[in-house]
């Protein structure tokens, strides 16, 4: 029998949207293995003509050096009217090429998981004449942009009840919004046992709390700053460093002579196990990593954030006492000192309160709603 075809929309503008799809991926396969094909499109990249195609790469600056810019443009857009006007003007530029693109996929069912792919995807599918669903995930946690909601689509997936409730402001219908949880790896379903074990298996010292710091899949922040500062601290744990893909970032880390037992990781694959192993996270307040830390009971440390997406993930999680928002290397250091005493039930509590912020299965129930709708 012929395979039933999921196109995912995306744009790598950022890694959050393209993990979010791979996990929801992974959940279909994993629940319906050999039932559907998922396409995972990055349509922004590869199907739109100049110069829409080089906007994603500006994305990068703007979300690191270019932060003021972006705030600004976030509160330039940020209007509920906006994006119907917005993307009615954009349309006609950009139909032909998307239009050509679905026709030849004919897909079953059509998945956004991107901000700008809702007003425009709606169109896209019609100007196709294709008879498929149109549904968006929402990969922000708690802050979304107007450019999310489409009152037009049939269907609306939010990963928090906070998230919710923005959409029914800007007008989405309460019988088409459903909460299941950020999507991320089922790897992390898998996580059990001590935080000792995990440690032996990679190789570190069993008895000696790790700290974990990330930066994101590009490895933004101050992690080389945040690192020495928590090392020449002499913090009695090990350090654990995940560049993501700066290479950069991991060549400088690697000329180091830490303090304090150190590795540096590029790229982690295994950051299931990573998060199994550590104590506590130092990271950037990207949802995927927050989300992933949920479920290995990681309290945070939130040292840096993308204004407007982000912002109210840093209240989210220091309004739930799952961790505290610090962007000073110092403080950071200062607060781990603190947190990893032996007895702290102050930081047990936030470990709790993070284990009960964790919806482990959130990809597999995206996952159950999308094929419901093929």
């Amino acid at each position: 029998m012929k395979k039933k075809r999921i196109l995912f929309l995306i744009s790598d503008t950022g890694g959050g949207h393209r993990a979010a799809a791979n996990a929801i991926a992974e959940a279909i396969e994993y629940r319906y293995p050999g039932c559907y094909a998922v396409i995972i499109s990055d349509i922004w990249k590869n199907h739109m003509p100049w110069p829409f195609c080089k906007l994603p790469g500006t994305y990068g600056w703007l979300s690191g050096a270019g932060k003021p810019v972006w705030q600004v443009l976030w509160k330039l857009t940020a209007h509920v009217h906006l994006p119907r006007f917005f993307f009615g003007m954009i349309f006609p530029l950009v139909k032909n090429p998307m239009a050509r693109h679905l026709i030849a996929l004919r897909p079953h069912l059509v998945v956004s998981l991107h901000p700008v792919m809702n007003h425009l995807g709606v169109k896209w599918v019609k100007a196709a004449a294709l008879d498929a669903p149109f549904v968006t995930v929402v990969t922000d946690m708690v802050s979304l942009h107007p450019f999310w909601i489409c009152a037009e689509v049939d269907h609306l997936i939010v990963p928090t009840q906070a998230a919710r409730q923005q959409a029914l402001q800007y007008g989405m219908p309460a019988e088409k919004l459903a909460v299941y949880g950020q999507p991320i790896s089922l790897k992390f379903m898998q996580l059990s046992g001590h935080r000792r074990e995990y440690r032996r298996r990679l190789g570190l010292a069993a008895d000696i709390p790790a700290v974990l710091v990330v930066g994101g899949g590009e490895g933004t922040g101050r992690i080389y700053r945040i690192a020495r500062r928590i090392a020449v601290s002499r913090l009695q744990a090990q350090l654990l460093v995940v560049s993501g893909r700066n290479r950069a970032l991991k060549e400088q880390l690697e000329k180091v002579c830490w303090e304090i037992p150190t590795r540096v990781y590029g790229f982690a694959e295994n950051m299931p196990q990573l998060m199994g192993a550590a104590d506590v996270l130092v990271t950037k307040a990207g949802p995927g990593t927050i989300s992933e830390a949920f479920v290995a009971g990681l309290p945070q440390v939130l040292c840096d954030y993308v204004p407007g997406q982000e912002t109210g993930n840093v209240d989210y999680v220091q309004d739930q006492h799952a961790g505290i928002y610090a962007p000073q290397p110092e403080d950071i250091a200062r607060i781990l000192s603190d947190w990893l005493t032996p007895g702290n039930a102050a930081f047990q509590a936030m470990a709790g309160n993070a284990a009960r912020l964790a919806r482990p299965q959130a990809a597999l129930d995206i996952a159950a709603d999308l094929v419901s709708r093929v």
